[in-house]
């Protein structure tokens, strides 16, 4: 799947497994892997727990090519082999033959040197420890040659010189080794350790496994849909840490935290089991405020974060019952989960509440909407924005939902009535005759934003001259839609930006191509979402699951240049990502297919 002659090769995605916290990366620029996990929630671009990969023969450093699959990572260089194999066991399995495997610590910020390094010891099994602080520990146990150190401390710096562990050959020129990483101590290591070719095994099982959750793509998407689950497998995390339930995170060498929303994305895309679908919506709820009813923005595995993001869970689980029918929400469920509904919502129509006496909201953060540096904000804050009471709406009737599948009738029937009074509110205030609006501080923002249609995943329960208007805006060439979908602010807006210091002020990015497919779906407008969605899958089968990317290396409107970054860094159109791998498995699956002629 990736690797040196692949089409898509480590420096933009990872190599990881479902259930390990190991991960490899291609250094962008001297073209070795680098070793890291993670838990510590360290970036890449600033973490000193990094580890250079590197074959020798010799004690000269070979040149190698790799390539990597559910199973392994192998590298392979003139005269010998290593091959590293992730497990859910919190070890790695590396063996290999003719080479010695040197890891080295090699910190993104070369001025850190080793100082993440606080101790190397060596056990009576031959065995080596090697102490990072906050960033974990190494345990390095031979099974067949030795693990030798070059680890030299300077007294006069307090610290190592250097920090390298070898992986040896025996006499018969091969190496096996288990490396095993904790964050606190090691506890039950001394184990019976599986065969390689059985952890392999166990590799591939469990993605293709993880496969039953989606639906067949589309016709022409078929390995784009192998790359798409095995991102999203990929970062999914076991129980473990703060991770009270396997969860699905948004990236290992970012971002390697699972954010709120982005459970609800990966749930809707989950039509193939549906019931898997619905638990992952679900996880965030298991950190919830029990007072406040707040969920946390994030969740990682040094613990959840305090910020917040938008309520989506009301649209991914009426596009999932859309898509999948309702037969997992059983009364039992129902039960369970209405009244974490109802906190949730009671939250934003308490704390994010306009001061109206209705359920209209306000914010004076954009992540409370998820359009960070969107031009619907331009004017400050508070800002009451259209977006983000459509999240609203449907989260309103989801509790409603939920009420009536428990046998709540009375409450359900008022849960309803307020969703149905909000869109009303909707429609009668922030429509303008040509998009919805956002008001600051009680004064109309002139925006070009995408942010503007979002309220097309209501569907049909807009009128149709609503859905008309919007439609025929979104399909206009050169206005928001270009060859890779939708940009999120039209290309001939001033504001349009999309640059490397920009987000969602120009770039065509994942989340909104999900909000308006399947908005117009949901509206009836089939074709026209398929038409959308195909050019930008297939801008991501060519390009990769990445979050967003730039329509033009210029501004259409002044042909200025962008301020495009080459290489895979955070700002710039970031690297591989489950947010954009799960937006594209909905599209392949349903919106493209069902659009079809």
């Amino acid at each position: 799947m990736f690797g040196t002659n692949e089409k898509f090769d480590l420096t933009h995605a990872v190599y990881a497994r479902s259930g390990s916290a190991y991960y490899i990366i291609e250094n962008y620029y001297t073209h070795l892997l680098q070793l890291s996990t993670y838990k510590p929630g360290a970036w890449l671009s600033s973490t000193p727990y990094l580890f250079d990969i590197k074959l020798l023969r010799d004690g000269v450093e070979m040149k190698y090519e790799y390539f990597g699959d559910p199973g392994s990572l192998r590298l392979d260089c003139d005269g010998g082999w290593a091959e590293f194999i992730f497990t859910e066991y919190d070890y790695m399995r590396v063996h290999g033959s003719g080479v010695t495997l040197r890891i080295e610590l090699d910190p993104a910020v070369p001025a850190l040197g080793t100082s993440a390094c606080h101790g190397v010891c060596r056990f009576a099994d031959n065995s080596v420890q090697a102490v990072f602080g906050t960033y974990g520990k190494l345990l390095y146990r031979p099974l067949l040659g030795s693990v030798e150190t070059d680890c030299p401390r300077s007294a006069e710096k307090n610290a190592y010189e250097k920090v390298i562990i070898d992986l040896v050959p025996d006499a018969d020129g091969c190496f096996d080794a288990a490396v095993h990483e904790t964050m606190t101590e090691f506890d039950n290591i001394d184990i019976p350790y599986i065969s390689v070719d059985q952890l392999k095994k166990e590799g591939w099982n469990s993605y293709n496994s993880f496969k039953s959750n989606y639906r067949a793509p589309a016709k022409g998407y078929e390995k784009l849909w192998d790359y798409a689950i095995h991102t999203v497998w990929a970062r999914r995390v076991k129980t473990s840490g703060y991770f009270k339930s396997p969860m699905i995170m948004m990236h290992y060498e970012y971002l390697g935290e699972a954010f709120s929303w982005q459970q609800s994305y990966n749930g809707m895309s989950m039509m193939g089991d549906p019931r898997e679908g619905w638990r992952e919506i679900c996880t965030m709820f298991e950190y919830q405020n029990e007072q406040t009813g707040q969920l946390p923005g994030n969740v990682g595995f040094m613990g959840p974060n305090a910020g917040i993001q938008p309520p989506i869970q009301g649209f991914a689980l009426d596009f999932l019952i859309r898509k999948a029918g309702d037969s997992f929400l059983t009364p039992s469920e129902c039960e369970r989960m209405y009244p974490k509904f109802a906190k949730w919502a009671d939250f934003w129509t308490t704390y994010r509440s306009a001061g109206r006496g209705d359920d209209v909201t306000a914010i004076n953060n954009p992540n409370d909407s998820g359009w960070d540096d969107a031009t619907i904000f331009r004017d400050g804050f508070p800002a009451v924005n259209p977006d983000l009471i459509a999240f609203m709406i449907l989260l309103l009737e989801a509790v409603g939902r939920l009420a009536r599948g428990c046998g709540k009738l009375e409450l359900a029937d008022s849960w309803q009535a307020r969703s149905e009074k909000l869109l009303r509110t909707l429609i009668d205030e922030f429509w303008d005759g040509d998009k919805f609006v956002t008001y600051a501080r009680g004064k109309k923002v002139e925006s070009m934003s995408l942010a503007c249609f979002q309220p097309i995943m209501l569907g049909s329960r807009l009128p149709t001259h609503i859905i008309d208007r919007m439609t025929e805006q979104l399909l206009e060439e050169g206005n928001f839609l270009c060859e890779m979908g939708l940009c999120s602010e039209s290309l001939k807006s001033p504001l349009c930006s999309f640059g490397t210091s920009t987000f969602v002020s120009g770039r065509v990015v994942a989340p909104a191509q999900i909000f308006i497919t399947a908005g117009l779906h949901l509206a009836g407008r089939k074709k026209e979402a398929a038409m959308i969605a195909r050019r930008f899958c297939d801008t991501v089968k060519e390009r990769g699951c990445i979050l967003g990317f730039a329509p033009h290396d210029y501004y259409p409107l002044t042909g200025e240049k962008a301020d495009i970054t080459p290489g895979p860094v955070a700002s710039d159109g970031w690297p591989w990502s489950s947010w954009s791998a799960c937006n594209t498995l909905t599209m392949i699956t349903c919106i493209i297919p069902e659009g079809e002629e």
